[in-house]
């Protein structure tokens, strides 16, 4: 490997030209301006071009610089070469066309794992430029306000040696104000004073404005591929209201006349920038990814795995709150009902699967259901659930498996069937008349009219007195409220500013379902209710799969079923 130098440009630009990547990353200005940190080497071969890149003893490879057709030839170099030299490997960075052509070749050797916190925003240049149009109204106003502010101020091309020490200075004046002034901040710097000794090389431009001839804000930017113009260093006076706007729009205007869109890199993970960056609306983004070899397992969680496990759970249902989350896990998850997919140490996949009773036929019998899986979000499209859920089934061969589906078409294609339906109904509140309920408080009645209701199924879920320990418990933590109307059943509900939404409804006789409905006749808003499919309640009505169920003999499909499961 050789240590990649200034003088280098000309010997390297052949092999960047013949890749045409998108994406910063692979411009040779960003590659020099970061080197310092990165330590970059590379290897030129017949028909590619390597580099490697060394950041804080972290070996990783830039896409290999090549045409499609020596992709496969790059990659087994660079693989054997980690292997060689006892590091992992590792392509960062790479973008979605790149994988696109790889990933048939590769998908049962390598891993793709979204990085978004990498991903370049891509902005309209005109939109930037003019400030026109509604989207722009906000930094138009900015604009408007430091025009007529400073309506003396100046724009000019920087000039390396004349105004080095104006730059220096001035980096030095706006980073030290700054009370967490960080690692990253001292390396840009550094960065931004090689690339300004290193002007007569590299292909870049800078330029400043100054009010009252003091320098308030500079800018250096430089041509991509694709017509695009990548945005290196935006400093400024935060002081001075609308000088952001006015420095690249200045820069726009006088440069790079012919490129049509902005490159503005990354938002690091930085919630702060994310927000910023997408305030000026992208038209694009260049997804990066991370590439690894696949080094999997499967295997039941240790007591260290359940915070990873909590978090992953997190990422992926977005809809659960923390209160809702602790609850689950406080009551139940059990690590011995639980398997989870790792990526070496990482766990990426996650399924838990439990004992449940049913009812068929008047006969109890011994059942498992999928209480959850998710897989983390970066690493879905590429079989981790399914590898997971193929384990399972293996490991329970013969059991009868139920899980509830929300996208049912993934779970065919193992065997799942549709078993069991329920009504979603919007209540036509004309059914509903004023009269006396008598509302009971006693919650034991909660069993016994579950367990007089589902007698008259063909199949049905059994609860032991745990369930129904956990099930107010539950129900009380998350404000859901519980109904109970005496001798004729009970309804589990949250209400919200809009509607009441009865998520479990327990009758005893034909006429209890208008007893209890009757309960919301003050009530202004509007009423959904899940229920069996057997119940007559007039409204708006959706038949919907509440279970799919995984067994060697398929049932006969009937409506005669039930089970709602509230965890």
């Amino acid at each position: 490997m050789k240590k990649l130098k200034l003088e280098d440009y000309e010997i390297i630009k052949p092999y960047l030209d013949l890749a045409n990547y998108e994406g910063y990353n692979s411009n040779f200005v960003t590659m020099m301006m970061w080197n310092h940190e990165y330590h970059i080497e590379y290897e030129i071969h017949e028909h590619y071009l390597v580099m490697l890149h060394n950041y804080k003893g972290t070996y990783f490879w830039a896409m290999p610089f090549t045409s499609k057709e020596y992709y496969k030839e790059a990659i087994e170099y660079m693989r054997e070469y980690s292997h060689k030299h006892h590091f992992d490997f590792i392509i960062d960075c790479a973008i979605e066309s790149f994988i696109d052509e790889i990933k048939e070749i590769y998908k049962d050797e390598l891993i793709f794992e979204k990085t978004p916190y990498n991903d370049d925003y891509i902005y309209d240049r005109k939109m930037l430029q003019t400030l026109s149009g509604k989207k722009m109204q906000k930094r138009r106003n900015h604009y408007n306000a430091f025009i007529k502010a400073y309506p003396d101020y100046v724009y000019r091309d920087l000039d390396i040696k004349e105004d080095f020490d104006t730059i220096l200075n001035c980096l030095n004046k706006w980073e030290s104000n700054k009370d967490d002034l960080s690692e990253s901040m001292t390396s840009e710097i550094f960065g931004i004073m090689y690339l300004l000794s290193s002007k007569k090389i590299l292909n870049f431009e800078v330029g400043g404005i100054f009010i009252n001839d003091v320098m308030e804000a500079f800018i250096i930017a430089s041509p991509l591929k694709h017509q695009t113009i990548q945005i290196h260093v935006e400093k400024a006076n935060k002081n001075i209201r609308g000088l952001y706007p006015a420095i690249l729009k200045e820069m726009l205007e006088h440069h790079f006349s012919d490129e049509l869109y902005v490159n503005r890199e990354e938002d690091m993970g930085l919630e702060n920038l994310r927000k910023s960056k997408q305030s000026l609306h992208p038209i694009k983004m260049i997804h990066k990814y991370k590439i690894t070899e696949k080094q999997m397992n499967i295997q039941q969680p240790s007591d260290d795995d359940k915070k990873q496990i909590v978090d992953l759970w997190k990422m992926c249902f977005q809809d659960e709150t923390d209160q809702s989350t602790d609850y689950y896990f406080q009551n139940l998850y059990h690590k011995e009902n639980t398997y989870v997919l790792k990526q070496k140490n990482r766990i990426i996949s996650v399924i838990q699967i439990v004992p449940m009773s049913f009812s068929i036929k008047n006969e109890n019998k011994q059942s498992y259901f999928i209480l959850g899986v998710c897989t983390h979000p970066n690493y879905q499209g590429q079989g981790m659930m399914k590898s997971l859920l193929h384990y399972v089934i293996r490991k329970y061969n013969g059991e009868r498996i139920y899980l509830q589906a929300y996208i049912p078409e993934i779970y065919r294609p193992f065997g799942f069937y549709a078993s069991h339906f329920h009504q979603k109904i919007k209540l036509d509140k004309n059914y509903l008349y004023q009269e006396e309920l008598c509302i009971e408080d006693d919650t034991r009645y909660l069993k016994k009219y579950y367990d007089s209701f589902t007698k008259n199924f063909d199949e049905y879920r059994i609860r032991d007195n745990e369930y129904w320990k956990q099930l107010v418990i539950r129900s009380q933590s998350f404000e859901d409220k519980i109904v109970i109307i005496k001798n004729n059943g009970y309804m589990i509900f949250h209400e919200n500013e809009h509607s009441i939404y009865i998520s479990e409804f327990i009758y005893l006789h034909k006429e209890s379902i208008h007893h209890l409905l009757n309960y919301f006749y003050l009530y202004q808003k509007d009423i959904y209710i899940e229920c069996d499919m057997k119940a007559n309640i007039p409204g708006e009505k959706e038949k919907i799969i509440t279970m799919m169920c995984l067994s060697l003999e398929k049932d006969e499909i009937n409506d005669n079923k039930f089970v709602n499961e509230i965890y």
